[in-house]
């Protein structure tokens, strides 16, 4: 007998709640089920999920058991690299007495994993335009307005049952490149041409009655208009002083430079958080504040509580002078010492790429470590006997730590 499918909500954030249906049942474990969500919903963080109890008036309970979620259930994505920042400073403000902060790396273990927080916390120096996520793998086509929608979901109706296409009104055609163009922000400023392929490619699966007739693959069409509308909203962009536009205005380019073409600067593939903006409230000059108060608070014992707050703090000053200025590591280690730590490392790497970057590599060493092992032990020569040495101490700590 085929399984029923299950039809789930997913609380992916704020204001962000999302259908799922897995056609082949609910599945088998709980690390099936998170990597479901993943695949459908583009999520690249790692997370754990809470789901309603009844038992406790359906507040949302950690999920340790696959066979507490029905159908129509409502399950909760609980980021684990939540910060905890503000958590700390209001309890600092309670007890009167410093907390330490932990770095993201520790944010997988069971005490800070315990937040109800579905995405970062924001803190003194997070701003409105911190991102949480970089590019997704699945790109997911937003839901447009009421009005919208019901004209596509007739509109579907009809291509499916007839093949008939829309041809949308300038009205509904404009809302649409809108909403998609505020979708692909939430990721990056500049999206390339193959992020633009992708959002017309999901688009007009999403809605076939869109698909262009005549186009090779029935969406060209549209990632022409979405670039258009990408143009417009950079200007608009740049009217609101949005950092990332601004640092590719002719204005503030060299002289030797002040073409359009010449010198943009765009993130790489991994940074989401490229070029933020100043925290509410905050000016270059308040931020130079905090870093020449940085350099003596770093001289101080067990101190790390308020240097954390204030690395945090200047972070989008410290990403604006890294891409503006491009100093020398030498400048730059002697402005911002404070940085080359591993916790504070660590951090900086999680701001910009919303990755935790010592947990994601000793993860990938697992991950990698059997296939190592097998081409370790096949190497001849002197390399080959260095390497058993070292592969019979690892194995020898192995065991006794097992044991």
């Amino acid at each position: 007998m085929m399984a029923q499918p299950i039809r789930l909500r997913i609380i992916l954030g704020e204001d962000d709640a999302r259908k799922l249906i897995l056609p082949a049942g609910i599945s088998d474990s709980i690390e099936e089920l998170c990597q479901d969500i993943k695949t459908n919903f583009g999520v690249e963080q790692d997370f754990r999920l809470q789901y309603q109890d009844p038992d406790f008036g359906n507040e949302f309970i950690n999920l340790t058991s696959i066979s507490e979620i029905n159908d129509k259930a409502t399950l909760k994505v609980v980021y684990l690299y939540t910060l905890q920042l503000q958590r700390f400073t209001e309890d600092e403000a309670v007890t009167g007495q410093p907390v330490a902060v932990q770095s993201p790396t520790h944010s997988f273990s069971s005490s800070s994993a315990d937040t109800d927080n579905t995405k970062p916390a924001s803190s003194s120096g997070s701003s409105p335009s911190t991102r949480l996520s970089v590019w997704p793998s699945v790109f997911t086509v937003p839901r447009f307005s009421y009005e919208a929608e019901l004209q596509l979901e007739k509109a579907n109706a009809e291509f499916s049952a007839g093949g008939t296409h829309l041809t949308p009104s300038p009205k509904l055609k404009s809302h649409l490149l809108e909403r998609l163009a505020e979708e692909i922000i939430k990721f990056k400023v500049y999206p390339t041409d193959n992020d633009l392929n992708e959002v017309a490619e999901a688009f007009v699966k999403k809605h076939p009655c869109l698909r262009e007739q005549g186009s090779f693959n029935g969406c060209y069409g549209w990632k022409i208009s979405l670039k258009y509308k990408m143009a417009n909203l950079w200007t608009k962009l740049r009217g609101l002083g949005c950092a990332e536009v601004m640092v590719n205005s002719l204005k503030n380019k060299a002289q030797d430079k002040s073409q359009a073409a010449l010198n943009v600067k765009k993130p790489r593939r991994a940074e989401a958080n490229y070029c933020p903006q100043y925290p509410k409230g905050e000016t270059t000059d308040s931020l130079e504040k905090e870093r020449i108060a940085l350099l003596s608070e770093i001289q101080k014992r067990n101190n790390d509580h308020i240097v954390t707050m204030k690395m945090e703090k200047t972070f989008s000053y410290r990403r604006q002078e890294v891409i503006q200025g491009q100093p020398l590591i030498a400048d730059f280690k002697s402005r911002w010492p404070s940085l080359f730590t591993q916790k504070e490392i660590d951090k900086e790497f999680l701001h910009i790429s919303t990755v935790p970057l010592l947990s994601t590599f000793f993860s990938e060493i697992d991950r990698y470590t059997p296939r190592m092992m097998e081409i370790f032990r096949c190497k001849g020569g002197v390399a080959g006997r260095k390497l058993r040495h070292i592969m019979m101490a690892v194995s020898k700590a192995h065991i006794t730590k097992l044991s």
